[in-house]
């Protein structure tokens, strides 16, 4: 992983025309956010050998300008590493970013600078003016303050230069109070022999010794260095390879966010490699859009599908990662690491995917299409990985639902067996959920039906040993069913991994039986004064269904058809009637499986209508 980072910041220091020599370069950051339009200056003069407060000047922002704003973020409780900050609010960001930065390095009498000094009491003797006037020019996009001296930037000064460069570097060798570096040592990454390494380079939290206990070798953290010794060189072009990361492949994921991070086998050519980020790189501008790409993920930049168009010769890496604080924030935790991913296998889950939304019974699904989170209209029901998310929904505080969304993906990843039962638990709970509070069932259970056929027909679908043993291929008898048999027949065969029992299409085509009974029941003629009303839905338990509930309906359905003279169905009854006898009395199957069944059969019930002698269907 570190060494595909490390890949990664090699070509974005050799992009960016920057230089190792040059580590200011690589370790500004940049403060803008994207409502920032200005930045604010202090202006200081110098007039007759003292400082002067000048006022405040708005000047655009410009990525270009970068190393003349000379911003570096600090520890989140102190100063920044210099005095350009980001604003919160006109006191806080004057007083404890701004003023206590100088102070601090005027208090330090073995780093006393005349310049610092001057400063310092310059901006101290104008508190009060220089935040008034910060209050009347700060808005919405004016998010950054910094100083002009003499009408330049603090980066034309050598001593600020300087600062940030030998602050920001100690981070890879100072904490906890303690200094871990040593010198004349191999490094652990490039294998070279440097003249100093340090031993607290973490990029992102691969690595970390904030507890001595994380240490080995007597646990000491000053020892650091001897686990994971990392040159300066290095450190810096991880730095720059987490700014492309950051940069060009983080991406949205129902709540999370992860890093896609390629790593290429050995002997790769770079000039391959300059190509596929190139193709990163185009695919996230916004102008593009001169092809469809077919997405897995709700991030409209994501790029997985130009990696699985690409030859086996690099593995894809996927970090998971929450950062309430932003990527670059104090917190960074990673929730998830798989890796190894090779692109024949995303080739796979598109493939699939292909196959799974040309179902038609999805594509005459017409859902809400979103963009940017407004609506644009409506489409089919296609696959991605916001279809789980619809069972394991984003619930504040309920990690258990995350880590189990997060744990489904990862086997979707790497092909690992997810279990059907455990699956079906939270899909069953949802619909309940839907049907408790006569909300309508068809997009949830549609949706679990497509989620149950993309695992399927990706071989990790996990059934329980004894049905996935016994598939069934049973045979109706000739005379029984007519044309509804060969609907019936036909669908079954296109959905036949899910529908491996006798026992699954009995319960299944039952519940599409009751659903035509309660749209009739829905009908003025039929309800009179309780037009709308479906009596017969209280029968349904909730959709808490056993074995002994399911016995009892098929009657209990026929009888209140033949009582309202509109019993169109007696050969769907009757395969019904026939498929129960075929399963026997030994039903290999759970409450949760048999809830499912009726379900999926009450919303699919419209692809069984009955031609009338007319020529005419059903009213439905």
């Amino acid at each position: 992983m570190i060494e595909a980072i490390r890949n990664i910041g090699e070509y974005a220091l050799e992009k960016e025309g920057k230089s190792i020599d040059n580590p200011l370069e690589i370790l500004i950051d940049n403060p803008a956010n994207r409502d920032t339009k200005n930045i604010l200056f202090i202006l200081l003069n110098e007039e007759n050998g003292e400082l002067k407060y000048h006022g405040i000047e708005t000047e655009e922002y410009s990525k270009d300008k970068l190393e003349n704003y000379l911003y570096k973020k600090g520890a989140p409780r102190g100063t920044d590493i210099t005095p350009t900050v980001m604003i919160t609010t006109p006191e806080k960001t004057f007083n404890n970013k701004i003023l206590n930065w100088f102070k601090n390095y005027n208090s330090d009498k073995n780093n006393k600078n005349k310049m610092l000094q001057n400063i310092y009491l310059c901006i101290k003797e104008n508190k009060e003016k220089i935040l008034q006037d910060l209050k009347e020019k700060i808005a919405i996009e004016n998010n950054i303050i910094s100083f002009k001296i003499n009408g330049k930037y603090l980066g034309d000064f050598e001593i600020f230069r300087k600062i940030l460069v030998d602050k920001a570097s100690e981070n890879f060798y100072k904490k906890f109070g303690k200094i871990s570096k040593s010198e004349n040592k191999l490094c652990s990454i490039c294998k070279k022999k440097s003249d100093e390494v340090y031993g607290f380079v973490s990029t992102f939290n691969f690595y970390t010794v904030d507890k001595k206990g994380f240490v080995s070798g007597g646990f000491k953290q000053k020892d650091a260095w001897k686990n994971y010794p990392v040159c300066l060189s290095c450190a810096l072009t991880l730095e720059e390879g987490k700014k492309y990361l950051g940069d060009n492949l983080s991406f949205n994921f129902y709540g999370f966010r992860y890093l896609l991070i390629p790593k290429f086998i050995k002997g790769v050519n770079k000039d391959i490699q300059k190509d596929i980020f190139k193709k990163i790189e185009f695919q996230k501008d916004p102008r593009f859009g001169k092809k469809e790409i077919k997405n897995l993920t709700n991030d409209e930049n994501e790029v997985l599908e130009t990696m699985s168009e690409q030859e086996n010769f690099l593995n894809n890496n996927f970090l998971f990662y929450s950062a309430p604080k932003g990527f670059n924030g104090s917190v960074f935790n990673i929730l998830l690491y798989i890796e190894d991913i090779l692109p024949s296998r995303l080739k796979e889950l598109f493939k699939i995917k292909e196959v799974v939304d040309q179902e038609e019974i999805f594509q005459n699904c017409e859902i809400d299409i979103y963009q940017d989170r407004k609506k644009i209209g409506k489409g089919p029901l296609e696959f991605n990985f916001g279809i789980l998310r619809t069972f394991f929904p984003r619930i504040t505080n309920n990690r258990t639902f995350n880590k189990y969304f997060l744990d489904i993906t990862n086997k979707i990843f790497t092909k690992k067996p997810v279990e059907c039962d455990f699956l079906l638990n939270f899909i069953v709970k949802k619909i309940r959920d839907d049907f408790m509070q006569s909300y309508p069932t068809k997009i949830d259970t549609l949706k679990a039906f497509m989620l149950l056929n993309y695992l399927n027909k990706l071989k990790i679908l996990k059934y329980k040993k004894e049905e996935s043993t016994k598939m069934e291929k049973s045979i109706l008898p000739k005379e029984i069913g007519g044309e509804m048999k060969i609907k019936i027949k036909s669908f079954f065969d296109k959905f036949s991994d899910f529908f491996g029992s006798d026992i699954k299409k009995a319960i299944f085509l039952e519940g599409a039986l009751a659903q035509k009974l309660l749209n009739i029941q829905r009908l003025p003629e039929v309800s009179n004064a309780q037009s709308g009303k479906e009596p017969f839905r209280l029968r349904l338990k909730g959709l808490k269904l056993d074995e002994k509930q399911i016995k009892k309906l098929l009657p209990e359905i026929q009888n209140k058809l033949e009582e309202y003279g509109k019993n169109y169905y007696r050969d769907l009854e009757s395969i019904i009637s026939n498929y129960f006898i075929l399963s026997g009395n030994d039903w290999n199957i759970t409450n949760d499986e048999i809830s499912f069944c009726f379900v999926l059969g009450m919303n699919l019930s419209c692809l069984f209508k009955k031609e009338k002698n007319n020529g005419g269907k059903e009213d439905e």
